[in-house]
């Protein structure tokens, strides 16, 4: 039996992202923060039985490594690491603190999850980066917002897909960087012009896509590519 893993399937995307999955007959396992789990995802736990939840704080080794213990012996065919942060900290209240958080969370705790997981993740499976346009150093999108260190860490989680496509291609594993566009997550607003369950469903119909082809890719949700 193969698995489904969803990170920060609390809220947004991955709540929507763990809808999406659970209507369409997958068994999942969604990971909330510890001691924090909403009620919409514990509704969703309670209507299905294919829903496994696990605490994971992908600032902690010991969370992680916790999270790789509770799932052993499951086989993985699609992880997407979805969980990030974002400080929105205006040029001029800059700190290291806020630079460090959102690279600990959106880059370096994903890298460690795959790394935890490596040995469940089943040949052919698919590693899913939701990245952001604003990772993209060519696009440089909205220069003048308070964006800095969360495109920085995005724009290093797009690097860790490079990376991890050529050290995982013997195994026939795709890893793709995706960026789900607006949408209306807090981040986004609800001035977005997709709502939550249309870019989850965007997003899971572009990974149903995914070949060979497009490994270590940076794709937006219809696997058009997006410039580094």
């Amino acid at each position: 039996m193969s698995h489904v893993i969803i990170t920060g399937a609390s809220r947004g995307i991955g709540l929507g992202l763990t809808r999406q999955y659970l209507h369409t007959n997958h068994n999942v396992i969604a990971s909330h923060r510890p001691g924090s789990i909403s009620d919409e995802l514990a509704c969703l736990n309670n209507e299905y039985s294919t829903l496994t939840l696990v605490p994971l704080d992908l600032a902690c080794d010991h969370s992680i490594s916790e999270f790789a213990d509770t799932l052993n012996g499951k086989t993985i065919s699609l992880l997407i690491n979805n969980a990030g942060t974002t400080n929105h900290v205006e040029y001029g209240g800059w700190s290291r603190r806020d630079f460090l958080n959102s690279y600990t969370i959106n880059a370096a705790g994903p890298a460690l999850l795959i790394q935890a997981l490596n040995d469940q993740l089943a040949t052919g499976a698919k590693i899913i980066q939701l990245s952001s346009g604003l990772a993209s150093l060519a696009e440089n999108i909205n220069p003048t917002g308070p964006f800095e260190e969360y495109a920085m860490s995005k724009a290093a989680l797009n690097m860790l897909t490079r990376r991890l496509a050529v050290k995982l291609s013997e195994r026939e594993i795709i890893v793709a960087a995706i960026s789900p566009g607006w949408v209306q997550t807090d981040m986004g607003g609800n001035e977005a012009p997709t709502s939550v369950a249309e870019g989850a469903q965007a997003i899971a119909s572009g990974i149903a896509l995914l070949k060979e082809k497009h490994n270590g890719g940076f794709f937006d949700t219809q696997l058009n590519p997006i410039l580094w």
